[in-house]
């Protein structure tokens, strides 16, 4: 059986005439200093489709191992603030939204294979 898994799920808008600049972060700095953090299995950009977003044009999608991530990225933040400089300039052309949690579990799939 497959383990559930939780994604933390981040809003991002983009200021205006600043796509290039986002664009050269999330290559440079921007997917490392999300994947620095303790207990991310995964991190993955998406844009949003159809204005279905509201104001924010991006969201990423960071895979943790589970709830207990969060306690080890405060420790980790206190403790190695190096790890994350990456986010320090980001306020320029970037602005950070709501955070959801959401889960995906394989029960809650159908799959014709297994039937």
């Amino acid at each position: 059986m497959e383990k559930y898994r939780i994604y933390e799920v981040t809003s991002i808008r983009i200021k205006p005439n600043k796509g290039k600049d986002a664009a050269e972060w999330w290559h440079q700095k921007g997917k490392a200093a999300f994947e620095a953090g303790p207990g991310t299995n995964s991190v993955r950009a998406y844009a949003v489709q159809f204005g279905f977003g509201g104001q924010y044009q991006l969201e990423v999608w960071r895979e943790i191992e589970s709830y207990g991530t969060y306690d080890r990225l405060d420790a980790d933040l206190v403790s190695n603030p190096e790890k994350y400089t990456g986010f320090r300039e980001v306020s320029d052309f970037l602005e950070f939204g709501p955070t959801r949690l959401m889960g995906d579990w394989p029960e809650s799939q159908f799959n014709p294979d297994q039937e």
